[in-house]
């Protein structure tokens, strides 16, 4: 009976104390926006994705995604028109909320939080040309409590970390489902980034002001 509680908690202990990867003198070599669409005219920015190379071996990557506040982006909807100066009202309407995107999400991404760490290592295939993944990969995820779940996916296995759309009934129409964020699951963990449909109203209205 002892036995068996000691062991429970030695796992229950490995998992949250393995510790992640320390990528302080790494470099960044790709980062991009965690985003999705809400439809064809508003994306959502709920983070980034960051792949770190560990200069001290080359063959080590980490990739880390960061959460951030939400933000609702409402672009010029992409419909294809005959008036070319509809097409430059149009272009020129883009081209203002990519600047005023562009600015927000500066601002907004000087104060982010890790949620998801990746690990793994490649060889080189010199046959190939390429960059091959090797090994095990290493994955961690923050749960709703706060506590990082760790584990190892075999190589060659499927991948163990997953994501997915999460969707909602819509405030406007309740019979339409629309995306409001993104659900990253490890195993029984989960943890969603999403934005409030709310924030995606009051955007839209900000909008149809501006053009007034």
């Amino acid at each position: 009976m002892f036995i068996g509680i000691a062991i429970l908690l030695a796992i229950i202990g490995s998992v949250e104390t393995t510790p992640r990867p320390d990528i302080k003198n790494f470099i960044s070599v790709l980062s991009k926006e965690l985003e999705f669409r809400v439809d064809d005219c508003k994306t959502g920015f709920v983070g980034r994705v960051v792949d770190y190379r560990n200069p001290d071996d080359p063959s080590e990557f980490v990739r880390v995604y960061y959460r951030q506040v939400a933000i609702v982006s409402v672009r010029a909807c992409e419909k294809s028109t005959t008036e070319s100066s509809k097409h430059n009202a149009d272009l020129s309407n883009l081209n203002y909320h990519l600047k005023q995107e562009s600015e927000t999400l500066g601002r907004i991404q000087q104060a982010t939080d890790a949620f998801v760490y990746v690990r793994w290592q490649v060889v080189h295939d010199q046959r190939m040309g390429q960059d091959i993944k090797i090994g095990s990969t290493h994955v961690w995820l923050l749960d709703p409590s706060g506590v990082w779940v760790y584990r190892i996916q075999s190589a060659g296995t499927k991948n163990i970390l997953e994501s997915a759309p999460l969707t909602e009934p819509s405030k406007v129409n309740p019979k339409k489902l629309i995306i409001v964020g993104i659900k990253f699951t490890l195993e029984n963990t989960t943890h969603i980034v999403r934005i409030d449909q709310d924030d995606i109203l009051s955007q839209v209205k900000e909008v149809a002001n501006d053009k007034k």
